[in-house]
């Protein structure tokens, strides 16, 4: 028997599948699907004009269907805008927000993900070799198509590890490479230093 994963309401004959993280999920209607994407807080808009201003009237997943891919040769070019992250040792959560991430490629980039990494060498640079250790790993994101972005993203996830320290943390957003590795495709430096208990 399958139940809304809004709602909880038992489906009888129409579903409507919904990509929520990783997994696949059933909703009874499509008001029920995108009020759970509204409350997600993603929004992926696949004709957003880089020019115009931001606007939060039309929030919702924009893609209908589960899509992931992997991209071939060099890393996409993409722009982290307005990026913050917490930290609760109270909770053990590490929260990561991005106000904007925009594909300034040619082309559709592979799978994404956000990597909160803590360093004891400083900001990153590019080309540098930092020390320190990756805290935390979002879960996957759909690839983003040709001038379009992802908008007011949000996630909560525990730390994969903690070592105890005074770091400088760097947001890491990593694209899947059809060689399975995570290539770097963009970065954030934050200013504020980190102590780890």
């Amino acid at each position: 028997m399958k139940t809304c994963y809004n709602c909880g309401k038992i489906i009888f004959t129409n579903k409507v599948f919904g990509q929520i993280g990783n997994n696949m999920y059933t909703f009874c209607s499509d008001k029920c699907r995108s009020a759970t994407w509204h409350k997600i807080g993603v929004k992926a808009d696949n004709s957003m004009d880089f020019n115009s201003s931001d606007t939060d009237d039309d929030v919702g997943y924009r893609y209908e269907e589960k899509e992931t891919g992997a991209k071939s040769g060099a890393p996409s070019k993409l722009e982290v805008e307005n990026a913050e992250y917490s930290y609760s040792a109270r909770t053990d959560r590490v929260t990561i927000k991005v106000g904007t991430l925009k594909n300034r490629s040619g082309g559709k980039t592979g799978s994404l993900r956000f990597e909160l990494f803590m360093s004891k060498t400083g900001p990153y640079v590019p080309g540098a070799k930092l020390t320190g250790y990756t805290m935390a790993t979002s879960s996957t994101y759909e690839p983003l198509r040709v001038n379009s972005a992802y908008s007011n993203v949000s996630s909560t996830m525990r730390p994969s590890e903690k070592k105890s320290g005074t770091y400088r943390p760097v947001l890491f957003v990593k694209e899947l490479n059809e060689d399975g590795s995570w290539k770097l495709a963009a970065y954030a430096n934050f200013t504020a230093t980190e102590k780890i208990l």
